[in-house]
Formats: C-alpha cells, sequence, structure tokens
C-alpha cells in the first residue's frame, strides 16, 4: 500500500510537468487563432456598418435626387397660357390691332371664331398671297361664282380649270397661280364660313393691315387662334 502511494506520487508530478509542456506548445498557437477569430469578427462588423451607410448614403441621394426635381405639371410650358398670352400681349403688333376697330370686329365674328379652329384655315392667314387676293372684292366673288365651284369639285388642277373664265382673267397673276394650287385654300374654298367672311369688311381690311401679317406668321397667336383665346386677349388689351 506504502509503495503504492508513493509511486502515485512520483507520477503525477510527470503528470503535471507533461500538462505545462502541452501548454506551453500550444499557447501561441492559440493566442494566434484567437487574434485572428477577432480580427475576423472585427472587419465583419465594420463592413456591415459600411455597407450600411453607403445603402443610407446612396437612398439619401436618391431622395435628394428626388426633392431637387421639379414636377413637370407646376411648370409653365413655352406656348401656353399665361406665358403664350401674355408674351402676345406684349407684342407690339398686338398692341396696335387690339385698338382697330376692325380687327376689333373681326374676332367679335362668328364665322371667323370657328373658321379659326381649323389648322388650314390659321395657315392660310400667313399667306401672302392669300392676303393680296383677299384685298380684290372681285376675288371674293370668283371664289363664290358657280363655274369655280364646280372646277373645285371636277378638277384637280384648280388653276389651269379656270383659265377661260370671264371672271378669272382680271385676277390671273403668278400669286393668284400659287394660291390656287394651296392645298390649305382649296380645303376651305369649299366652305360657306369661309366664303361668307371674304366678302366681310372687317376680314379683307385688318388682313391688309402689316401689324396681322406679322402677327399672324406667329406661332404664339396662330396658337391663341387654335385655341380660342384670341378675342380675350383683346379684352384685355383694350382693358390694360
Amino acid at each position: 500500500m506504502s509503495l503504492y502511494y508513493n509511486e502515485t506520487k512520483a507520477v503525477r508530478p510527470r503528470e503535471k510537468e507533461d500538462l505545462m509542456n502541452s501548454l506551453r506548445k500550444w499557447r501561441f498557437p492559440i493566442l494566434i487563432g484567437s487574434g485572428l477569430v477577432a480580427a475576423g469578427i472585427l472587419v465583419y462588423f465594420s463592413n456591415t456598418h459600411v455597407t450600411s451607410d453607403k445603402t443610407q448614403g446612396a437612398i439619401g441621394k436618391r431622395d435628394v435626387y428626388r426633392d431637387s426635381q421639379v414636377n413637370t405639371a407646376d411648370v409653365g410650358t413655352p406656348g401656353s397660357a399665361p406665358v403664350a398670352v401674355n408674351a402676345i400681349l406684349q407684342s407690339g403688333e398686338f398692341k396696335s390691332l387690339a385698338k382697330n376697330q376692325a380687327f376689333q370686329e373681326l374676332i367679335a365674328n362668328n364665322a371667323f371664331a370657328d373658321l379659326s379652329k381649323q389648322s388650314a384655315f390659321v395657315e392660310l392667314l400667313a399667306n401672302a398671297n392669300f392676303r393680296a387676293a383677299v384685298q380684290n372684292v372681285q376675288f371674293a366673288a370668283l371664289v363664290r361664282s358657280n363655274a369655280f365651284q364646280s372646277a373645285l369639285v371636277s378638277h384637280a388642277d384648280l388653276y389651269a380649270a379656270l383659265q377661260n373664265q370671264a371672271q378669272f382673267q382680271a385676277l390671273n397673276s403668278n400669286a393668284m397661280m400659287m394660291l390656287l394650287k394651296n392645298g390649305a385654300f382649296t380645303q376651305l374654298a369649299k366652305d360657306n364660313l369661309f366664303m361668307n367672311l371674304l366678302s366681310f369688311n372687317a376680314f379683307r381690311t385688318s388682313l391688309a393691315q402689316p401689324a396681322f401679317a406679322n402677327l399672324a406668321s406667329q406661332n404664339l397667336f396662330r396658337e391663341a387662334l387654335l385655341n380660342g383665346s384670341a378675342a380675350q386677349m383683346v379684352q384685355r388689351a383694350r382693358v390694360e
């Protein structure tokens, strides 16, 4: 019994020594491994934080971009009221015409208002050949004649069809030839409102005004005629 006890006491110090040697042997690998794990954890959380910041930053930038965009519905479109209306009201041509009695009568005329809603008519107002032809009272009579209306329906070349007509001889010219070949004119020449307007003295007088010729060539005024706001503009110009 005593011998076994002594042997056991002798073994235990050796076991402790072996254990300490093992601990010393694995101390550095364990420390290095722990350091690597800690470093990995630190890098992971750092990347997560940076990614989160970048994501928030990107969202923030998109929000700022959206906030900085202007709503197109809130912006006045060039060529639309009130931008177009104000631009016309400030023009010298319109101010001059707005005080003209003949132009006031023309704007108030129902036939002119109805025809002004057609792009062909508005296009024709800007045609110098048409404005010149209107000044001759015989032109209105020619357009209303049976010979003219018959030729308009049955002949593709209106100018050639009218060569032998007595009413046409006094009006024949290069300008008239170009007008008779104008698609907008031949389209409107069949319209009773148009034929009646050709005989309206206020129409003839207005088209003779240089200010009207300049105004008729401007897109803003043509748009005002098409959308029916010309009459209101005349009223505003007279008040102002």
